[in-house]
């Protein structure tokens, strides 16, 4: 009779399978949850910050040597050239110089900030274009619109920096690159 209540009391208690399954459908069920939530930091946000992290690095490469050099943006992606030998050159293997695509849902707006478009404003007369029209189709992209808006902004050799702002919008939120004359970048979430 004991012998009975023994291999009673072990039917209890769940098998090792059994317990190894329900964890198998445990984590799998955690798994469609991590992979279903939404990113815990929004695109928009990540291209503003790579954005200010390259323009500050090159910014002071342009300081530390004494080149000339410019960014060149559009709505889609950017790249910084160098002036050598009177041409504008980008270096299309350079990492940190080379050209980068901002996230496909994020687009970004320059502004330059210009004390004679802000007299000219304030007069009621019209303002003198503030960026420059880029050649289009010069880094070889046949899809490029020949429409698109390109900027290029030069970076002083000397530090001295034209104030400008770049505000990246996408369906995540909006947030603003902000460069002063004396060169400091922020960026922040814009209202």
């Amino acid at each position: 009779m004991v012998a009975r209540e023994l291999s009673a009391d072990r039917q209890r208690g769940l098998t090792l399978v059994e317990l190894l399954v329900v964890i198998v459908i445990l984590a799998l069920a955690s798994s469609v949850v991590l992979l279903n939530a939404p990113p815990s930091r929004p695109e928009v946000r990540d291209d503003a910050e790579r954005f200010a992290a390259r323009l500050q690095l090159v910014m002071d490469e342009a300081v530390a040597t004494g080149a000339v050099m410019r960014i060149a943006i559009d709505a889609k992606g950017y790249k910084f050239e160098r002036l050598k030998a009177g041409e504008w050159s980008g270096s299309g293997g350079d990492r940190v110089l080379g050209r980068a695509e901002f996230d496909d849902r994020s687009i970004a707006k320059v502004e330059i900030k210009d004390a004679a478009n802000d007299n000219a404003r304030a007069l009621g007369g019209e303002e003198r274009p503030s960026e420059l029209a880029g050649e289009n189709g010069e880094d070889g992209d046949e899809d490029e619109d020949e429409d698109e808006e390109k900027s290029e902004i030069p970076l002083d050799p000397l530090g001295v920096q034209t104030a400008f702002s770049v505000r990246f919008t996408s369906s995540d939120g909006v947030w603003l690159v902000t460069v002063d004359e004396g060169g400091a970048i922020a960026v922040k979430k814009d209202a």
